[in-house]
């Protein structure tokens, strides 16, 4: 067997510590083993004897070290907490597993926990599911619940992003996934440096690493205000594919997608929201970045009525392009709040009751709506181009087909009859004297226009035969020849 790698077939039998399960079929592909890859390793949905959905999961060789032995062990004191139902596994080791990873030995310091139902945040985004007000709302508070509770503890999942996040619609429920780079004061620390993903990347991540207490600040921030901002169809109209915001354009203060985040998230919600992920955005560290229980409580704040009030429509109140999935909108008279916040300053108190209050005197001056007809973002770097480019013109990436070229120009028609055209006539093709005696002839080309006639036949002749010299040189060899052929009879005349 192989280290590497376990080749599984459907209802195939694994005995784990007695108990014996069935590799799962996929759901869409009939026959098809039910494996999920990830970015350090492979799951396989099991079957269990009481029919309960386990997660087979195994490490590339890179990441099969000994810590994950203590890192499961420092696991279960969370398994309890809301959102961590994978911390709950059991850790293969040779001591402990010997039979199992003798006869699969790419299970060395696997593991088997509970299989979560759902999907991620990433196939919500990518497939641009759309969610309703409520849902958006209560997966909102339930992402900021979590996080605000592990950071109440001192405990960071540290890679934040859509494909570590399980989402059940139809209970609101949130699972956080990948957790074995979890900072905690008593964890070990990973073989490689979390740094973060596309689209939910801190730009001090990048060379500082982000495994510390603060280090969801971000992350959940952007998570928090994308579940917020998918519920508005120019949001899922304008994201990028994987991800709202394009990798490229983090943290840029003139990017378009973080204007129309922060306009949705105003009008639609709270400007109170709005100001927490201005401060997130615009922080120069996750320290900087508001603490997670200000999310928590901002949410909780949102008043129940006036969500559930929010009139469900299919198109954008704004002038844009018809969303690609329509589904409920609402429009908002609010604005969006202008300016940037200072950092590491406590959140002004009007912004907190601005919701509940009609009069904007106590909120900054908004700002216009983001302005979107006609405009296409890049996927790369988010700028604003012409729905009628195929290139960015900031960053040269591909964004489309464009504008279809334009049909070929039909061929000119003769005019009326009764009608004198003035335009001058094509004179007529003249006929082409052509050499007969091919043995004269090694190559010829035409020259001229084939539509304005004129055309010419250039002829290459061949060179001057040199016969004579050729006939010379075979009689000499010939001469020669008979010449041999004659001393040797004489020479065998002689010999008798």
């Amino acid at each position: 067997m192989s280290r590497a790698q376990i080749r599984v077939e459907v209802n195939q039998p694994i005995t784990i510590s007695g108990v014996t399960y069935r590799v799962a079929e996929h759901p869409a592909l009939a026959g098809i083993p039910y494996v999920q890859r990830g970015g350090r390793g492979f799951v396989i949905q099991m079957i269990a004897p009481n029919a309960d959905r386990m997660a087979l999961k195994y490490f590339k060789l890179k990441y099969r070290v000994p810590a994950l032995v203590k890192v499961a062990e420092s696991l279960r004191q969370f398994a309890d907490l809301q959102g961590l139902r994978a911390a709950q596994r059991t850790v293969f080791t040779q001591r402990t597993h010997t039979d199992l990873i003798v006869k699969h030995p790419a299970l060395d310091y696997g593991m088997l926990m509970p299989w979560l139902p759902g999907v991620t945040w990433y196939d919500v985004i990518s497939t641009r599911m759309a969610l309703s007000v409520a849902e958006g709302v209560r997966l909102a508070r339930q992402t900021a619940a979590i996080m605000a509770s592990l950071e109440a503890r001192k405990v960071a999942h540290c890679d934040i992003a859509g494909a570590n996040v399980l989402i059940e619609r139809k209970v609101g429920q949130v699972e956080l996934v990948d957790i074995e780079e979890m900072y905690a004061p008593n964890m070990p620390a990973p073989v490689e440096m979390p740094i973060g993903q596309d689209g939910y990347q801190h730009t001090a991540s990048r060379q500082h690493g982000q495994w510390h207490a603060e280090g969801d600040r971000f992350g959940a921030a952007i998570l928090i205000a994308e579940m917020l901002g998918w519920t508005h169809p120019k949001i899922r109209q304008f994201s990028a594919d994987e991800h709202y915001f394009a990798s490229a354009e983090m943290q840029d203060a003139t990017s378009t997608r973080f204007k129309l985040l922060c306009e949705v998230l105003s009008e639609r919600f709270s400007p109170h929201i709005t100001d927490l992920l201005r401060a997130a955005w615009h922080s120069r560290n996750l320290a900087e970045c508001p603490p997670l229980a200000e999310w928590q409580s901002a949410l909780a704040a949102l008043p129940e009525a006036a969500l559930s009030a929010q009139p469900e429509i299919s198109q954008p109140t704004a002038p844009s392009t018809s969303p690609s999935h329509p589904i409920s909108a609402s429009g908002g008279t609010g604005g969006v709040i202008s300016g940037r916040r200072a950092i590491n300053v406590q959140l002004p108190a009007e912004a907190s009751t601005a919701d509940s209050t009609p009069s904007p005197a106590p909120m900054p001056q908004a700002v216009p709506h983001v302005q979107l007809d006609g405009v296409k973002l890049c996927r790369n770097c988010g700028a604003p181009n012409s729905t009628k480019e195929q290139f960015c013109a900031r960053c040269g990436f591909y964004i489309g087909t464009g504008a279809r070229r334009p049909p070929p120009k039909p061929a000119p028609q003769p005019p009326p009859a009764g009608v004198v055209s003035m335009s001058k006539p094509a004179p007529q093709p003249q006929a082409v004297t052509l050499n007969r005696n091919l043995s004269e002839v090694i190559a010829a080309r035409r020259v001229g226009d084939p539509k304005g006639g004129g055309m010419i036949r250039i002829e290459s002749a061949k060179p001057p035969s040199d016969q004579v010299e050729a006939n010379a040189g075979s009689t000499i060899v010939i001469g020669i020849v008979i010449g041999l052929i004659m001393i040797g009879v004489l020479l065998a005349l002689v010999a008798r």
